[in-house]
Formats: structure tokens, sequence, C-alpha cells
């Protein structure tokens, strides 16, 4: 009986991680809405729970409980907004998108480093779909597919944007970057040949907003990676992973440069005074009246009442967007989320142990995330709500830590194992010794 039921967990097991490789596997095909990756995470919410492969911690519970405030608020505040039923459709996808990392969050509690490591793999090949898509509509390798997979000029693969295109190829390099920081030789080499076309199709999407998260998302993997290190050889392999890449990319930058039309879209686009963004109609002015909104709106204005009523373009500024959206108490509900996301994230990445590296990129990409929405509306990005699963997850996950006034072999309780009444290791042991084993080969 024992035998069978265990028989039957995994296979729940398994089934859960099929169901979430193939939803963020597909999480990169967005040419409307709702898409076909929305219909997969819905399965995915819906059957992980009966499937009973999920384990929820305080922080998964906390950060949900402030998004089910911000779209309570957001619902509320709707009867205010120009399009009420638009205004709430919008909250309604908002708290779908919540509800979906709140479900991944406990996936990965369950079972935190493979898990993790499952849904960062995936969401590498959502990106290499996507940018294999670009590249034959930029280039023209098909030239009838040029107008499908872009736009203005501009790479956006099987995305609705470039901008949104770009952003989403921002965590997939820094996984690949780490990985090339840690793996064995065999799979970094693996890495380093897939982040080549992901930086191309970064280079190419002319996102300036993309551009500068995803280097700042690099600066803080490869800090907190230096500081971090223990052994010579680590940072060895960070220097010479930091000269390489910057010589990669100048070469694929210049390749690029070559071909008609690109120089001067580059020049252009690598300028950050742009003509609409400058004005009292520009971005930054529209900024400057969504401010002067909020300050006299306490209770917010609607969702998608500003670019209906007040300005001919959305805030581009996803912190201003939800005190609009759901007055002032729904954005410091945003903002409390976003920060809390991020102290999870940084506070488990300084600490040495297994969930040390999975903390890292996740945290690192996020914060990438979370520093463009100060100049674009990424409310409801896919990626920004896959990272905050990612976190609340890891940080719920009961994760070993390598205190380094500890550091002997003796390290009290490293040896002891639980067993069951039958004599065999208990589940959670088996996983707590295989992360005090991950720990110590890491470090």
């Amino acid at each position: 009986m024992l035998a069978r039921a265990l028989s039957l967990r995994l296979s729940a097991a398994q089934l859960a991680s099929m169901l979430v490789a193939i939803a963020v596997g597909a999480s990169s095909i967005v040419f409307a809405e709702p898409a076909v990756a929305d219909v997969l995470m819905l399965g995915v919410i819906v059957a992980l729970p009966v499937l009973g492969t999920l384990r929820f911690g305080p922080i998964s519970l906390l950060n949900i409980a402030l998004w089910l405030g911000l779209c309570a608020l957001g619902l509320a505040v709707a009867i205010l907004a120009a399009t009420t039923s638009v205004a709430v459709v919008h909250q309604l996808v908002t708290l779908f998108l919540a509800c979906g990392a709140f479900v991944l969050a406990g996936f990965v509690a369950e079972d935190p480093e493979p898990r993790f490591h499952l849904i960062m793999r995936w969401y590498v090949v959502a990106c290499l779909i996507a940018t294999l898509a670009a590249f034959v509509g930029y280039f023209e390798i098909v030239p009838s597919a040029y107008d499908l997979f872009t736009n203005y000029g501009r790479a956006r693969g099987t995305f609705k944007d470039p901008n949104v295109y770009g952003a989403a190829l921002a965590p997939a390099i820094v996984y690949c970057v780490w990985m090339l920081l840690r793996s064995p030789k065999r799979q970094a080499l693996l890495a380093a040949a897939v982040s080549l076309p992901l930086a191309v199709g970064l280079l190419i999407t002319f996102s300036r907003g993309a551009w500068i998260s995803t280097c700042l998302s690099l600066a803080i993997l490869g800090w907190v990676a230096y500081i971090s290190g223990r052994r010579r050889a680590d940072r060895m392999r960070l220097l010479v992973v930091a000269v390489m890449g910057s010589l990669g990319l100048a070469l694929a930058l210049g390749a690029v440069l070559q071909l008609k039309g690109v120089e001067d879209l580059f020049t252009q686009r690598a300028n950050l005074d742009q003509g609409y963004d400058s004005g009292p109609e520009g971005r930054f002015g529209g900024q400057e009246k969504a401010f002067n909104l909020v300050a006299q709106n306490p209770l917010g204005i609607g969702t998608f009442t500003f670019s209906e009523k007040y300005h001919s373009e959305d805030v581009h500024n996803v912190y201003l967007t939800m005190f609009l959206n759901a007055g002032w108490l729904g954005g410091v509900l945003y903002i409390c989320s976003v920060a809390l996301t991020l102290y999870g994230a940084f506070r488990g990445s300084l600490r040495l142990g297994a969930l040390h590296g999975p903390f890292l990129v996740a945290g690192a990409a996020f914060a990438g995330v979370a520093f463009e929405g100060m100049v674009i509306d990424s409310d409801h990005w896919r990626h920004f709500f896959l990272l905050m699963g990612l976190i609340w997850g890891l940080a719920d996950a009961r994760a070993p830590v390598l205190d380094a006034t500890r550091r002997r072999t003796d390290l009290p309780g490293v040896g002891v194992v639980r067993t069951s009444q039958s004599g065999g290791m208990t589940r959670q042991s088996a996983r707590d010794a295989r992360e005090h084993l991950s720990a110590r080969v890491e470090t």
C-alpha cells in the first residue's frame, strides 16, 4: 500500500512538472490576449492544487494577500473609470496573473532547487522560440514574416511589442550567465551558445529600457557573485566571462550595425533624448500629469482613465499607474509587494547554500524589471509575475544556510537523517540531505 501511494505521489509530481513546463515554454507566444500561455496557466492554477504538489509558506501568503487587496481596490475604483467594463477586465487579469504567481510559488517551495531550474530552463526555451521568430522576421529570412515579427523596424518576435520582448529576454540571459559562472564545462559551453542569440535578439529590439534593465541585472549578478565567491577559481571565471561576454557582445553589435538602416536606428534609439519623451504631451510630461493626479485623487481615477481623458498615451510608469488605478492604498500595497520580494531575493542570495544561485538569478532579474517599471507600464508582464512566484517559493522553502563562522565539515545536523516508521528516509529528510550536499559542493 505504501509503495502504491508513493508511486501515485511521484506520478502527480511528474504530471505537475509537465504542466508547468508546457505553460512556461509557451509563455512567449502572445500575439493576442488571452494567449495560449494564459489558457495553459489556467490549467496549472486549477490542476496543481488538485494534484497536491504545492506547499505554501508565509512569504507567498503575505504577498498574495497584498495582491488580493490591490485588486479589490482596483475593482472598487473601476466605477470611477472612463470605461468601467474595461477597467474591471484589466483588474481581473491582474488577479489571474497574481494567482498564477502564487501557485508557482507553492510549486517551487515544495521542492525548490530542481523546480526552479525546470522553470528557468523552459523559460529559456520560450525566449529562444521568440528569438527565432524575431530573426526570421527582422533579417527577412522569410520576407513575408517581416511585418509579423517586427514593429517599426524593431524586432518583437512572438510578442506584441518590442519593449516587452526585450524585457522578457533579460531573465533568460541572466540565467545563462549564471550557468556560465557556476556550471561544469559542458553545461557552461551550452549556456554560452544559448546566450549569444538571446543577446542579439535583445539588441535588435532597440528597447532602451530593456538594454538598461538587463545591464543592471547582470551588474547585480556579477557583484553578488564576486562578493559571495569563496574560491579564487570562481572569481577568475567571473572575470573571464565578463571579458569574453563583452567582446562577444561588441562583435555581435558590430555585425548587426553593418545591416542597411540599422546604424541610423541604433543611433536614434541609443539617444536618451527622444522627441516623444519631452514636452507636455511627451512621456515625461505625461508622468508629471499623472503625479499631480495622484496627489489630487487619494481614491484614484480608475484604470485607463488617464490615457482616455488626460493624456494621449499611458503613464509609462507602473508605480504611478497603480496609484491611479487603485488609489493611494493600492499603490502602497504594490510597492510593499515589490519591496518585500526584492528583500527576500537578496537576503537569500547573500546566504551560501543550495539556493544561493536560484535566489541570485531570480532577484537580479526581478530588480531589473522593477527598475524598468519606472519608465513603462509592466503591470501585466508575465515574466514579472513568474519571477515573483519563483522568489516567493524560494523564500518559503526550507533552504539550508551555511554560516561563514561555522564552515566545518561537522556542521550540526548535517549527518542526521530522520527515518519513517518503515525504516526509510522521509521525503523531507531526503530533500534536506540533498540540499545540504548541494550546499557543500557549491561552496
